[in-house]
């Protein structure tokens, strides 16, 4: 079920709408994949906040067991990932360095847990609550792997439902009970985030 869409979108620059065309493409990944799903619900876009504290993530899904970050990585042509993690972008067939989307995401889903575990009544709760990340590129790219393989933190886009759904299944045997977020739980949880998101606003000059 999707329980948040994309914000409004104000940007005028070429960056920005290069950006937006990719979260739209990721945001209708999602809603094609579990939009009438009965374990996975979505929340595209959440800005979060307390004090000091501001949690960020591109798409936040929501299953049984715990919570999938889904980090989106706007790249065209080749993408290079090598044996000490670095990632490296190809124009014109020159390497071009840039910071790991995979760090990137990992904090962004350690801000998000962060602000839950300072904010829900009940304390310790999301210690048992399983939190991973994806890393999703556009369909179109083209990933080169390091030697030891692909990675599980990193798919195209349309890759995204396999990867989700072979962890919970993971999760699942791995568990010994139910999973701690049913559909309610998962539900209020959303409605909870949803109440605390801060858009993004720009301001704009006539």
């Amino acid at each position: 079920m999707i329980l948040k869409e994309l914000d409004p979108f104000c940007g005028r620059s070429h960056e920005e709408i290069a950006a937006r065309i990719a979260q739209d493409r990721m945001a209708y990944h999602l809603r094609r994949f579990f939009g009438k799903s009965q374990d996975v619900d979505v929340l595209n876009y959440l800005r979060v906040g307390s004090g000091s504290l501001v949690a960020h993530v591109d798409h936040l899904l929501l299953h049984p067991y715990g919570l999938v970050v889904v980090e989106r990585e706007n790249l065209s042509g080749r993408v290079q990932i090598t044996d000490d993690g670095q990632w490296v972008r190809w124009r014109d067939n020159q390497p071009v360095e840039m910071r790991s989307p995979i760090t990137r995401a990992y904090l962004r889903a350690l801000s998000l847990k962060a602000f839950l575990d300072k904010n829900v009544k009940q304390k310790g709760f999301f210690e048992g609550v399983e939190l991973d990340i994806l890393v999703a590129v556009p369909d179109t790219g083209s990933i080169q792997w390091p030697n030891m393989g692909p990675m599980a933190e990193v798919c195209n886009a349309d890759q995204v439902f396999e990867r989700v759904n072979q962890r919970i299944t993971q999760c699942r045997r791995m568990a010994v009970a139910s999973g701690v977020l049913n559909a309610a739980e998962r539900r209020r949880l959303g409605d909870f985030l949803c109440s605390l998101h801060r858009p993004l606003v720009k301001s704009v000059s006539g």
